[in-house]
């Protein structure tokens, strides 16, 4: 009981700090308090560490130079304040293998739940980063140039942050492993499969992104968009599927790293 009461208390001051930032709206605010209750609960100080490194990092770098991004607004589908969709698409896998290592206590569950943020913070690191970037991305297809924010793009400034974001969990990882299993070999190959798979994930979500996810046409702004409408006006699907949008792709690229990770081993 104890465990649950912290873990309330410390993910709703965290979730609050951030919905006064506008780095959440109020079903961020609510979906982001009960994710952290139940990741301290099942998995303790150190997955919630993990965690927090993810949100609070990748929240800095959403508002890192924002007025620069201003113009990609009328381009994606949402924007810097996160909702509940957002919230579990980044951290609702990692909330699954926390409840998996509660009750198996296996080290898999733990590298499989760091993988899940190593994804997320990679992809967002590097889609933050990535559009302040003075040249435009090419697509991780075709290697044609697209516009910057469109799902797909590559930069080599954006793959730089997507590798730093994954490394940057791969090393509270192994901190964590080392507090809970203490075993430095293991917890050196399972940090370097962290950083490959965390890398991967973003790989696969820009993969995803550059395939299936929908792409409309707005008449109105006459350019590519995310949003299906505009100005309660319905955009024509250019590409991909209507189901498909970025927390689709965020959440299937999450879900396919840590099933490697458990493959692997």
């Amino acid at each position: 009981m104890l465990d649950f009461i912290i873990g309330l208390a410390c993910s709703f001051l965290i979730a609050f700090a951030a919905f006064k930032k506008s780095s959440l709206n109020k079903s961020g605010f609510i979906a982001a308090t009960v994710l952290g209750t139940g990741i301290y609960y099942f998995g303790g100080l150190w997955f919630s560490i993990i965690m927090v490194s993810f949100f609070v990092s990748s929240s800095v770098l959403t508002k890192f130079k924002s007025s620069n991004k201003e113009a990609l607004d009328n381009m994606n589908e949402k924007g810097g304040s996160r909702d509940y969709i957002q919230v579990f698409a980044n951290g609702g896998i990692g909330l699954i293998f926390a409840f998996l290592h509660f009750v198996y206590n296996s080290p898999i569950f733990l590298l499989a739940y760091a993988v899940s943020f190593g994804v997320s913070t990679s992809d967002t690191w590097a889609s933050e980063v990535g559009v302040l970037s003075k040249n435009k991305p090419i697509s991780i297809l075709n290697f044609k140039p697209i516009e910057k924010g469109m799902s797909g793009g590559i930069s080599i400034l954006g793959t730089i942050f997507a590798f730093l974001g994954s490394a940057f969990i791969s090393i509270i990882f192994f901190i964590a492993y080392m507090v809970i299993y203490n075993n430095i070999q293991q917890g050196i190959n399972y940090s370097l499969l962290c950083l490959f798979l965390g890398f991967l994930g973003s790989v696969i979500d820009s993969i995803l992104g550059a395939s299936i996810q929908a792409q409309y046409y707005c008449e109105d702004t006459k350019g590519f968009t995310e949003k299906r409408v505009y100005k309660n006006k319905t955009n024509k699907l250019v590409k991909g599927f209507s189901i498909v949008n970025n927390d689709v792709v965020n959440f299937s690229s999450n879900l396919i790293s840590t099933l490697l990770a458990l493959i692997i081993l």
